[in-house]
């Protein structure tokens, strides 16, 4: 099991930071195109890519202003046996927010290369989203292959 880590500060206020990690309306600002399910731990949260299997992920842990983490529950191949954990840390006039992505054992490497360069992606454009108002979810984010 592979652990990717990216860290990122945004100023903003650290609740709606929390919120915009696991709240499916807050998701579709940064990252997916389409989102819904619960906020609350044990929740669903059916995340929509076009074009691509959709994602279907458990709120699995919930510590308010502190920390979500996410489980897979199914999704495409590569991201099979996938957890996300975003923990949040207000200091220097800012929040940083740390993504640690697990990936299953049986993850092929290019698959965590991928990961590892996407991420920053999402991560720059939640940023946006809670500084500017605007972020760049899927489909309008930075494409990094030619698929």
């Amino acid at each position: 099991m592979n652990a990717i880590r990216h860290r990122v500060g945004i100023r903003a206020p650290l609740g709606n930071i929390y919120e915009a990690v696991h709240y499916p309306e807050k998701l579709t600002g940064w990252w997916a195109t389409t989102a819904s399910g619960g906020c609350e731990v044990g929740a669903r949260v059916e995340l929509c890519f076009p074009g691509y299997p959709s994602q279907l992920w458990e709120i699995a842990e919930l510590i308010p202003d502190e920390r979500v983490r996410l489980t897979l529950l199914s999704g495409p191949d590569p991201w099979l046996g996938s957890e996300l954990t975003f923990d949040l840390l207000e200091a220097d006039d800012q929040v940083f927010v740390t993504l640690t992505h697990r990936t299953g054992s049986n993850t092929p490497p290019e698959a965590v290369q991928y990961f590892t360069t996407k991420w920053p992606m999402f991560l720059v454009s939640l940023k946006a989203l809670l500084e500017t108002g605007t972020g760049m979810p899927y489909p309008d984010d930075i494409r990094i292959q030619h698929d």
